[in-house]
């Protein structure tokens, strides 16, 4: 067979699936989850809220398809996001979200109607320091247990990760699985230097690294 046919039809192989690829990764769906209030702060405290009124850091949903997720959208939905989180007569059903789903599973997004999501590049790019905490996920209780991590944590369960900057900013960390699976590899926590791209508000904000 002609080699010129072959390469050509690889590299056409190749583009469809990437394109499929990038179209399955921001395919909107429907989630179900409890969702939680991450907040941070300059001693090293973290607490997390499942019934909250405004969220300063990051909101995350427990799915009831086993993922934590990190929820953005526009500062308006998000606080109609944050008021939804209250009990109902002692119990907190779970909410039902639309949006668009991406990412993997050491690092789920999702983006809600109001927030298109940017490609790479799209965005600025800042580089930061500070402290990433695991975000380990209880399902059965609906909420997470913060905790920075004194070995690498690629071992251990699922599970998300911020990033406190030395300015008093949280960022969830997202990009790459090779990129996150990297971070995961290391045993620093503590004044970590990562470069990436910023998006989001301050309904919540992501540091895509690169």
């Amino acid at each position: 067979m002609n080699t010129n046919y072959l390469a050509v039809s690889l590299y056409i192989f190749l583009m469809f699936s990437a394109a499929y690829s990038q179209a399955q990764e921001n395919e909107e769906r429907i989630v179900r989850g409890n969702i939680v209030c991450v907040e941070l702060d300059e001693t090293g405290g973290a607490n997390v809220s499942e019934d909250f009124i405004e969220c300063k850091g990051v909101v995350y949903m427990l799915g009831v398809d086993g993922k934590i997720s990190s929820i953005h959208g526009s500062e308006e939905e998000m606080k109609k996001l944050s008021a939804g989180s209250k009990t109902r007569m002692g119990y907190r059903l779970p909410l039902r979200l639309k949006g668009a789903d991406a990412g993997h599973q050491r690092a789920w997004r999702l983006y809600m109607q109001s927030l298109e999501p940017l490609n790479e590049g799209e965005s600025e790019e800042i580089t930061v320091t500070g402290t990433i905490y695991c975000l380990f996920p209880n399902y059965r209780d609906g909420s997470v247990t913060p905790m920075v991590a004194t070995a690498p944590c690629d071992e251990y369960e699922d599970h998300a990760h911020v990033i406190y900057t030395n300015e008093g900013q949280t960022y969830a960390i997202h990009g790459p699985h090779e990129k996150i699976t990297a971070i995961e590899k290391t045993s620093e926590r503590k004044n970590v230097t990562l470069k990436g791209n910023v998006q989001g508000n301050n309904g919540g904000w992501i540091l895509y690294v690169n």
